[in-house]
């Protein structure tokens, strides 16, 4: 049985088909294709808003773009992806994706150690996509000038 079984597959070895090829077939039903597209935003520190509640806590910063290419169809079946750009413009620029929680430390003014996070974070609807920057001691720090990639994707 064996030597039978590796008969067949010599044979299929040795004598497989080579021809013309066949005609093209039918063209098929046009689609949509798939979406990519790109942002660049700047926030200016100067242009983040303050959000907070009557006593101090729960802040955080935050500034919205209009885009209108976040289509209904996108929010529902297609992706938006951002990333914060550290250093933009240097030779040392990366993109880290959000969100994005970074540990800090340093001194108050009487050189005691104080430790805080910065979060980074986004969140978009139909129409537009919105940037926010929380400490997690609650400061109303202004934060710095901000450069954002946002990535769409249908």
């Amino acid at each position: 049985m064996k030597k039978l079984l590796l008969l067949v597959i010599a044979s299929l070895a040795l004598f497989s088909c080579e021809g013309p090829m066949g005609p093209q077939g039918p063209q098929g039903v046009p689609g949509e294709g798939m979406f990519w597209k790109y942002y660049i935003y700047t926030v200016r520190s100067q242009d983040w808003k303050l959000a907070t509640t009557e006593d101090g806590l729960n802040t955080y910063y935050w500034y919205e773009f209009q885009n209108e290419d976040i289509t209904d169809d996108l929010y529902l079946n297609g992706d938006v992806r951002a990333y914060l750009v550290l250093s933009p413009g240097t030779q040392d620029e990366v993109m880290t994706p959000l969100p994005y929680p970074i540990h800090r430390g340093g001194t108050d003014e009487n050189g005691e150690p104080i430790l805080w996070d910065e979060t980074y974070t986004y969140d978009f609807m139909p129409g537009s996509v919105a940037f926010y920057v929380q400490y997690s001691d609650f400061a109303q720090q202004q934060p710095e000038d901000m450069v954002f990639r946002v990535i769409l994707n249908n």
